[in-house]
């Protein structure tokens, strides 16, 4: 039965109107006609976000290499706004990193929340020297064999892939990446800046989570942080938990670079949102340190984020960025970056993917495919 929100506030082709918004056989449709009734007084509707580098969230995480598990992945992410995503594995073992992926493979079609929309794999063509929370026994220099046993798992559904640009071989996991529809981000890198403009100039041009893991930038060293700041066609995500990179720095960079080329991605861990049990991400057992998961008994060792994307996107809002602003780097950016172009703006034949929120940006229901999975519309 056809849907249709009247009266709310909704962000359509980068503004913030007044306006109905139809649905009906899960896409947007021309809101003219009857069907049932959603008020949309005082509320603020949003395309669903886009999580592109999420490894778990409550109690869930990939690294356990299960079905039920992204599954779970998928119902919490429900919860915070998440409509779509890409579970992100670890840097691994090549039996690990194939398990988690086929885990991942068999889960797709069976989500109750949030839409499994591609793979992203940490690695493992990462740096010895920027391993970060990476496994380093599972660190490979570019091999043909290890990213076609990857390939060969992941059915079709890898689309990004984290690499070191200046590794020897980046150029052939290049093209091979190019020849299957992978999306390639230079991280966990220690790229000079003319390495890093080599990888450009190879087609990667994406970059994980900008800042972290990689080589910052110096007047005379520029580094990759350099090249991504210095050359427009250049993309990067960034974690906007106002830690790992400071909120006027996040700013900053949406001002400069513009909103289509960021993505913001929460990179959160297994026990975030995790209401009971003992916490661990990648086998470590972590606890809560100043906003961030740290090693338990060792806050001086940052395991990760802690991060979703609701909170990212008020995070957004708070230093002062624009809700249609904030609303792009959380949806339509990631969607244009990996051609899932069925998603990611609320338009006429778009899945019917929404976040809608009150006036204090509390998340009242989230809809994917035209329907209510989390909260309630009364």
């Amino acid at each position: 039965m056809k849907k249709i929100i009247k009266n709310i506030n909704a962000v359509i082709a980068g503004r913030l109107i007044n306006t109905d918004i139809g649905i009906e056989n899960g896409v947007f449709c021309n809101a003219a006609g009857n069907g049932e009734i959603i008020e949309g007084n005082d509320l603020i509707a949003v395309p669903g976000f886009i999580d592109t580098h999420i490894h778990g969230i409550g109690g869930y995480g990939t690294e356990d290499g299960t079905e039920e598990a992204i599954l779970a992945m998928s119902s919490s992410l429900a919860e915070a706004g998440v409509t779509s995503f890409f579970p992100t594995i670890y840097t691994d073992t090549m039996e690990r990193i194939t398990k988690d992926e086929k885990a991942i493979v068999s889960a797709r079609g069976k989500e109750k929340g949030a839409s499994i929309a591609g793979i992203h794999i940490e690695g493992p063509f990462i740096s010895p020297n920027r391993i970060g929370a990476q496994n380093p026994l599972g660190r490979l220099n570019p091999d043909k064999d290890a990213f076609d046993t990857m390939l060969s798992c992941g059915g079709g559904l890898i689309k990004a892939m984290t690499i070191a640009p200046e590794l020897e071989g980046v150029d052939k996991i290049a093209q091979l990446a190019s020849e299957n529809g992978i999306v390639l981000l230079m991280g966990h890198t220690d790229a000079t800046y003319e390495e890093a403009v080599h990888g450009m100039e190879l087609g990667i041009k994406h970059t994980t989570h900008l800042f972290n893991a990689m080589s910052g930038l110096q007047h005379r060293k520029p580094g990759v942080v350099g090249c991504v700041l210095m050359n427009r066609e250049m993309r990067t995500e960034i974690i906007a938990d106002g830690k790992h990179v400071r909120p006027e720095i996040v700013k900053f960079l949406i001002e400069t670079k513009g909103p289509e080329k960021i993505a913001v991605i929460t990179d959160s861990l297994r026990p975030t949102m995790q209401k009971e049990g003992i916490k661990t991400a990648n086998d470590v057992e972590v606890e809560m340190g100043d906003g961030l998961w740290v090693t338990k008994g060792r806050p001086d060792l940052i395991q990760g984020s802690a991060l979703t994307m609701h909170k990212a996107f008020t995070n957004l809002v708070s230093w002062g960025i624009p809700l249609e602003i904030a609303s792009r780097v959380t949806s339509t950016t990631q969607a244009e970056i990996y051609s899932l172009k069925d998603r990611g703006e609320i338009l006429p034949g778009k899945r019917a993917d929404l976040v809608v929120m009150d006036r204090n940006l509390r998340i009242k229901f989230t809809m994917i495919n035209g329907e209510i999975v989390c909260g309630t519309a009364n």
